[in-house]
C-alpha cells in the first residue's frame, strides 16, 4: 500500500512539471479515450441484454456525471499552479514581500509558471524601484522649489522691498518741502505715495506667499495662525486655529510640510468650498504630530476627484499626498457633498538624525 501512494505521488508530481497546455490535453484525451471504451462496452452489453431505454438513459447519465466530474478532477489538477500565481499576485496586492513572488515558491510547479512568476517578481521589483527614485526625485525638487522660494522672497524683501520703501520715504519728504500753493504737484505727489504703497503691499503679500518670514522667526503655530486669518477671513470664511503656540522644537523639514498643506488646504476651500467657517487644529503626543483642518463646505466625491485630478488638472489634494509621503505621514480625507471636507495628517516624529536640516 505504501508503495501504491508514493507510485501515486510520483506520478502527480511529474505530471506537475508537464506545460499547462499539455496537461489539459492529456486530461481531455484520457476521458475521450475512457467515454468512447466505456461507451462501447456498454452499448454492447445493453444490445445483448436488450435493455430498456430507462436502464439505458441511467447509464448514460451516469457515464455523463462520471466523465464531467473526471474532467473537473484532471483540470482542476492541471490548473493548481495558476491558483498558487494567483495567490501569490493577491499577496503583492495587500503589500507582501515581493519576494514571495520568486520561482522557487513554484519547484514543484508547471515550468511555465516560475517565469511567469519571475517576470511579476522582476516587475514589482522594478516598479518598487521606479517609486522609490520618483520619490527622492520629487524630495529634490520640492527642497530645491523650498530654496529657491526663500531666495526669491529674500531677495525681494532685501532689493524691491526696500527700494519701495525708500521710494515712499523720499514721496513724502517731498510732499512736506513742497510750497502751500502746489497744490496740483502736492496731489500727484500724494496718488504717487499710495500707489508705493499699494505696490509695496503687494510685494509682501508675493513675498509672504513664497516664504512667510513669520514662519522661520516666529514658529510653525504662528505662521498657521497668520495665513489662515489673513487669507480667509478676507474672503468671510470665519477660521478657528486650535493650537498651542509652542509646540515644541520640529524638524525644519516637518515644519515646511506641514504649513504647505496647510497652505494648500486652505486654497482650497477659498477656491473650491464655498464655506461659511474653517477649523485647523495641530497637536503633538509622543509619537507624531497630528494637523486637522476642516470645513463645512459643499464637499466632493474623494474617489472621483482622485479619479480626475489628474486629467482635470487638478492636484491640490495629490500635491498634498505627494508632501505627506516624503516625511512618512498617513492622510486621511473625508469629505461627502453638501458636508464638507476633512483632512487629517498624522506625521511621525523623526528620530535624531533621520532628517537632514
Amino acid at each position: 500500500m505504501p508503495n501504491t501512494i508514493s507510485h501515486t505521488g510520483s506520478i502527480r508530481s511529474r505530471l506537475a512539471r508537464v506545460p499547462l497546455f499539455t496537461q489539459i490535453v492529456i486530461a481531455n484525451s484520457i476521458i475521450i479515450i475512457m467515454g468512447a471504451i466505456g461507451g462501447t462496452l456498454l452499448t454492447s452489453h445493453l444490445t445483448d441484454v436488450a435493455a430498456d431505454v430507462w436502464l439505458i438513459f441511467l447509464f448514460a447519465s451516469i457515464g455523463t456525471t462520471m466523465t464531467i466530474l473526471i474532467n473537473g478532477w484532471l483540470i482542476k489538477i492541471a490548473l493548481r499552479p495558476l491558483r498558487e500565481l494567483n495567490q501569490v499576485i493577491s499577496r503583492v496586492q495587500a503589500d507582501y514581500d515581493s519576494d514571495k513572488t520568486g520561482s522557487s515558491y513554484f519547484q514543484q510547479a508547471d515550468p511555465d509558471i516560475p517565469q511567469m512568476a519571475e517576470g511579476l517578481n522582476l516587475l514589482v521589483t522594478r516598479l518598487e524601484e521606479h517609486n522609490r527614485q520618483l520619490k527622492a526625485l520629487s524630495k529634490r525638487a520640492i527642497s530645491a522649489q523650498e530654496e529657491e522660494r526663500k531666495r526669491i522672497a529674500r531677495s525681494l524683501h532685501d532689493d524691491s522691498g526696500q527700494a519701495l520703501s525708500m521710494l515712499i520715504i523720499n514721496l513724502e519728504r517731498l510732499e512736506n518741502m513742497l510750497p502751500p500753493d502746489q497744490i496740483d504737484l502736492h496731489n500727484k505727489l500724494v496718488k504717487t505715495r499710495q500707489l508705493a504703497l499699494q505696490s509695496l503691499s503687494e510685494l509682501r503679500k508675493i513675498i509672504y506667499g513664497l516664504r512667510p518670514t513669520v514662519l522661520d522667526d516666529l514658529g510653525l503655530v504662528p505662521a498657521i495662525r497668520w495665513y489662515a486669518r489673513s487669507t480667509l477671513e478676507e474672503v468671510g470664511i470665519r477660521v478657528d486655529v486650535i493650537a498651542k503656540e509652542d509646540i515644541g522644537p520640529i524638524n525644519a523639514e516637518i515644519k515646511t510640510t506641514l504649513f504647505r498643506i496647510v497652505q494648500e488646504a486652505i486654497n482650497n476651500i477659498v477656491k473650491h468650498s464655498a464655506a461659511k467657517t474653517a477649523t485647523i487644529s495641530l497637536n503633538k503626543n509622543k509619537h507624531q504630530y497630528i494637523l486637522h483642518v476642516q470645513d463645512d463646505g459643499l464637499g466632493f466625491d474623494v474617489e472621483k476627484s482622485s479619479e480626475q485630478a489628474i486629467r482635470l488638472q487638478q492636484c491640490g489634494l495629490l500635491g498634498i499626498r505627494e508632501r505627506a509621503e516624503l516625511v512618512r505621514a498617513e492622510i486621511r480625507v473625508s469629505s461627502q457633498q453638501g458636508h464638507g471636507t476633512r483632512i487629517e495628517v498624522m506625521v511621525p516624529i523623526p528620530k535624531p538624525g533621520e532628517y537632514s536640516e
